[in-house]
């Protein structure tokens, strides 16, 4: 009898460790990381020498949440309209994905919070080459599910609007300011309602053109601001600077949209 007992207590000593070794090899599997791969495209036909052409972008930011609470984050360098990403995260858990593309020299954005990003306060003078560095893109992917090794395409869009500004006559130094947006709230693709005045005031002219119906113009300025999905009438104030004598044109009902462009044109200077 104390023989069987003996047995039959083995017998349960080895089904506890083949459950016990089994219990650690599962949440062993659990945690085991997976890569997770992104291609990551830029609309086709930037990266040209053109305003609005996004030459200026040099760095994608990915970023990795659980829910809002930031889990991970890469750059990866831009060199042209396709980027790859490669993310190595623990398995069996689920995601939010921010994708940030911009130009990393200058100090035009504020990306502490990927889920909240801001726009700083523009410098007193500005160039054309500044104003153009504004240009960004994004993507988000949300509640994703990575169970292994897996790959994704996206694809990024601005989420900002464009204004061009341009005289079909001699151009001349001009600044231009509006009120806009100052946070942009990428997985939720909406912008705040706090805004906050920005002032292109530029130090310079550029011998760039663009057209509207057909009609070439003459830059004046350019500048980009966060904006809603739906358009949306700002107003925007124009002064234009010849020597010591200035003038100021009010335009009150200027549509922006993100990722559309707003041309304000006309004969605004002198021949």
């Amino acid at each position: 009898m104390k023989n069987l007992l003996h047995h039959i207590q083995i017998l349960v000593m080895l089904a506890l460790l083949m459950a016990i070794h089994s219990s650690c090899s599962n949440e062993w599997q659990d945690v085991s990381d997976v890569q997770v791969n992104f291609t990551a495209t830029l609309p086709v036909g930037i990266h040209t020498r053109s305003f609005g052409k996004a030459e200026h972008i040099n760095t994608l930011v990915a970023g990795v949440f659980n829910g809002l609470k930031e889990v991970s984050r890469q750059s990866f360098a831009v060199n042209g309209t396709s980027i790859d990403i490669q993310l190595t995260l623990p398995k069996n858990q689920t995601y939010n994905f921010v994708f940030w593309a911009y130009n990393s020299s200058q100090n035009i954005y504020n990306i502490a919070n990927l889920t909240a990003i801001k726009m700083n306060a523009l410098p007193d003078q500005i160039t054309f080459a500044q104003a153009e560095a504004g240009d960004a893109f994004f993507a988000t992917m949300k509640e994703v599910a990575i169970m292994g090794n897996c790959s994704y395409p996206i694809e990024l869009v601005r989420p900002l609007a464009q204004i061009n500004i341009g005289t079909s006559r001699v151009p001349m130094k001009a600044s231009f300011k509006v009120k806009a947006p100052e946070t942009f709230y990428p997985l939720e693709n909406t912008v705040s309602e706090a805004a906050m005045d920005y002032t292109w005031n530029f130090s310079e002219t550029t011998d760039e053109k663009f057209l509207v119906d057909e009609n070439e113009y003459n830059y004046l300025a350019i500048g980009y601001l966060f904006a809603p999905s739906t358009a949306t009438p700002v107003a925007v104030e124009l002064t234009l600077t010849d020597g010591e004598k200035s003038q100021t044109v009010q335009f009150p009902q200027v549509e922006i949209e993100a990722n559309q462009r707003s041309n304000i044109v006309g004969r605004f200077t002198t021949e």
